[in-house]
């Protein structure tokens, strides 16, 4: 049976192991915890969310508000919470309503987060172009794979006379995976480098014919050149 996300993290913050197991609900958690442990929104929500960018323009986030998500936590899934992305910090930012039904926020720990997934985005935990372990969009898996690393920047504004910062929009760098190797691409010319010369020649066919140019494809179209590109591989095993 699943049990709420936010149970799953405060009950590992707490090490209240008994008590996950017979609680259903945040409310029913949160007023067990006020009732064992007092009022204090620390000790009850491990490291309590509070935005600090007030004086900036624009948002840390992948999405500016806090969007439905399914989250993958120690091979469970927990299904619609409300989580925002901050790339800017690489932080996981869960919201959510306190006992008095008041909003409340919470920094995720992103290493107990294995994935989670927006409606038309999955993000996965692994080890980025850097060696690093990081949240990567994934685009489609395989022998090939295709991901995103995305991320913003928050930049002086140098237009007005008064000191003051903004965030810049999403932007991101797109990868090919095989064998655990990187291969960043931003051309079609880039992108077929990333194979064996054999191979080469009926990928650039492929992508002519169906009129790829992979810095403007949409995703859905980027799945179905890297499906291709997978049965080329599948062919030759």
């Amino acid at each position: 049976m699943r049990r709420s996300l936010t149970i799953t993290v405060l009950a590992a913050l707490l090490g209240l192991s008994n008590l996950f197991a017979q609680q259903a609900s945040i409310t029913d958690y949160l007023a067990e915890c006020e009732r064992k442990y007092g009022s204090d929104a620390d000790l009850v929500n491990g490291e309590k969310y509070f935005y600090p960018y007030r004086q900036s323009q624009g948002d840390p986030f992948f999405f500016s508000d806090s969007r439905s998500a399914v989250i993958r936590i120690h091979d469970k899934e927990f299904a619609g919470q409300q989580l925002r992305y901050d790339v800017f910090n690489q932080k996981l930012i869960l919201d959510f309503q306190d006992i008095y039904g008041a909003s409340s926020s919470l920094v995720m720990r992103s290493e107990w987060v294995e994935s989670f997934a927006f409606e038309k985005q999955d993000f996965i935990r692994m080890k980025g172009p850097e060696g690093e372990l990081e949240f990567l969009q994934l685009v489609t898996g395989g022998h090939i794979s295709c991901v995103y690393k995305w991320s913003k920047d928050q930049l002086l504004n140098l237009t007005s006379g008064v000191q003051s910062y903004y965030f810049t929009e999403p932007t991101k760098e797109s990868y090919l995976v095989i064998e655990g190797q990187f291969y960043p691409y931003r051309s079609n010319r880039a992108f077929l480098k990333a194979f064996d010369p054999e191979l080469q020649k009926s990928v650039k066919q492929f992508m002519k014919q169906a009129k790829v140019k992979v810095n403007k494809a949409p995703d859905s179209q980027i799945r179905h050149l890297i499906e291709y590109c997978n049965s080329l591989y599948n062919e030759d095993s």
